[in-house]
């Protein structure tokens, strides 16, 4: 929505309507959707953002109610973005969708916004778009998406009053073979540090005093081939931030955005622990085994992990380190080292550590996707278990397991 608000003629003659619940909820929420003034438009088009944990309500509500819309409006067309189309575009054609926005969807939506105004409503005569799937009368793939340079709109709407965390990086040059952001991009681009600075001063003068960032690698920001730090760039960043007197919280290298144990450095720390407010980072471990570690393709070992956490733990920074339960190919040998690396952690020989648990889902262009769901060993759910009472470790590990019902299953 920063994107298409800063094109008058999309402002002009569309109005945008950003939902607080998902479209795919609607048949519980209609009588909010009731409330929208549909009559007032030649046509109404239906936005969906779909992660993959996301796809199974999605389906049941094309399939259970696929007109539900058509009640209120006779023309209307359904697109669908995010990282599940990316990645299975083709698991939409018996779905009630007429477009799909795979990869990077500002240009291609922006695109499609305009033909549908532009072009006649028949959808035979829709002329190709890049980054722009048709699915009706039948499907089309379209053009290569066209990659967006980052930066030259914001990451938040101002005109509409959303807001997030602030894009600084997007993509990922490693390969983590459960991972769609990695297998669906090329390398990591970086948002210019001016234009971010200008971007927080704007946030902060209409909603912001506290920013978070959006990044696969906090500690990656302006590293040309986002694997070596650039310690440089990551402090003209922190400290432009931190010259804003209306910036009352610095929130970097937690939640949406993590850092990868072989980056976090003492020279990094000596640069970021007195400019960042958090006390703890998110830190990508997976798992304790480096036998497991290197049959997933994640390109560290723990003793990256346990070397960061115990820098950080000098520094006065906390550790909240991300373990997936059950990944492919998981033998005996790789679940000791897990239960091993959870007893330290207990003991607190490794200091100053929650664990966030994870249990493997495959997910759609990944190397993964093919195999089964994980299965959570009994020892692990044990020991997680103790470390959980003891206030060291959080997650929704079982519910992915399947193991306790999820607030979508109860319902």
């Amino acid at each position: 929505m920063g994107y298409l608000e800063n094109n008058s003629q999309l402002m002009e003659n569309y109005d945008f309507i950003a939902l607080p619940f998902q479209l795919y909820k609607s048949p519980q929420h209609s009588s909010k959707i009731k409330e929208i003034p549909f009559q007032n438009y030649d046509f109404v088009v239906l936005a969906f953002s779909l992660l993959s944990i996301q796809m199974n309500q999605f389906k049941e509500f094309s399939k259970s109610t696929p007109y539900f819309f058509n009640q209120f409006h006779p023309k209307i067309f359904t697109v669908a973005g995010g990282p599940h189309v990316t990645a299975s575009p083709q698991e939409f054609q018996n779905l009630n969708v007429d477009f799909l926005i795979p990869g990077e969807g500002e240009i291609g939506f922006s695109q499609l916004l305009h033909t549908l105004y532009n072009a006649s409503q028949d959808l035979l005569n829709y002329p190709m778009l890049n980054g722009v799937i048709q699915l009706k009368p039948q499907y089309s793939p379209g053009l290569p998406a066209k990659i967006i340079e980052l930066g030259v709109t914001p990451s938040f709407s101002e005109k509409f009053r959303l807001f997030g965390p602030i894009e600084i990086s997007r993509g990922c040059p490693y390969r983590c073979k459960f991972c769609q952001t990695g297998c669906s991009s090329n390398k990591m681009r970086h948002v210019p540090i001016q234009t971010i600075l200008q971007n927080v001063k704007r946030a902060s003068e209409i909603k912001f005093d506290k920013v978070w960032f959006l990044t696969p690698n906090a500690f990656a920001y302006g590293s040309p081939n986002g694997i070596t730090p650039n310690i440089e760039a990551v402090q003209e960043l922190l400290t432009g931030i931190s010259q804003k007197n209306s910036i009352k919280g610095i929130y970097f290298g937690t939640f949406p955005s993590e850092v990868r144990p072989e980056s976090v450095t003492r020279e990094m720390l000596e640069i970021v622990t007195p400019l960042m407010t958090n006390r703890k980072l998110l830190i990508g471990a997976q798992t304790a085994s480096n036998r497991l570690l290197k049959s997933i393709a994640r390109g560290h070992n723990i003793e990256d992990v346990i070397t960061a956490v115990d820098l950080m733990d000098e520094f006065g920074i906390g550790a909240e380190i991300d373990f997936i339960f059950g990944l492919p190919g998981e033998i005996e040998e790789d679940i000791q080292a897990n239960i091993s690396f959870f007893n330290q952690v207990l003991t607190n020989k490794v200091k100053n550590v929650r664990i966030h648990t994870h249990t493997f889902m495959p997910l759609p262009g990944t190397p993964f996707e093919n195999e089964n769901p994980g299965i959570i060993d009994p020892r692990i759910s044990h020991i997680i278990g103790k470390l959980a009472k003891a206030g060291k470790a959080y997650g929704e590990y079982q519910a992915q397991a399947g193991l306790v019902k999820t607030r979508y299953d109860q319902k």
